[in-house]
């Protein structure tokens, strides 16, 4: 369980949410969110996939920006 704990953790602090706004995004509490991110309560199957779809929800938004910044660029080089 310790290594789940630490997974969770490392992950909650790589999205870099405020874990109030990851609390209201997942119906979960921010005291809840906490003890996971400390390591002092173990996330259930069911949180734990709460999470991951926000998270992938995240790294979806951060790809579409990757993807208009790159677009962006083009159009710069192909006007310059």
């Amino acid at each position: 369980m310790e290594r789940v704990n630490r997974l969770v953790a490392e992950t909650l602090e790589a999205a870099a949410l405020a874990v109030e706004e990851l609390a209201r995004r997942t119906g979960l509490s921010s005291s809840a969110l906490r003890r996971y991110r400390l390591g002092n309560r173990t996330p259930s199957p069911d949180v734990l996939r709460r999470l991951a779809t926000e998270l992938r929800r995240q790294a979806k938004r951060l790809e579409r920006l990757a993807h208009n910044l790159e677009t962006e660029a083009e159009r710069g080089r192909e006007h310059a």
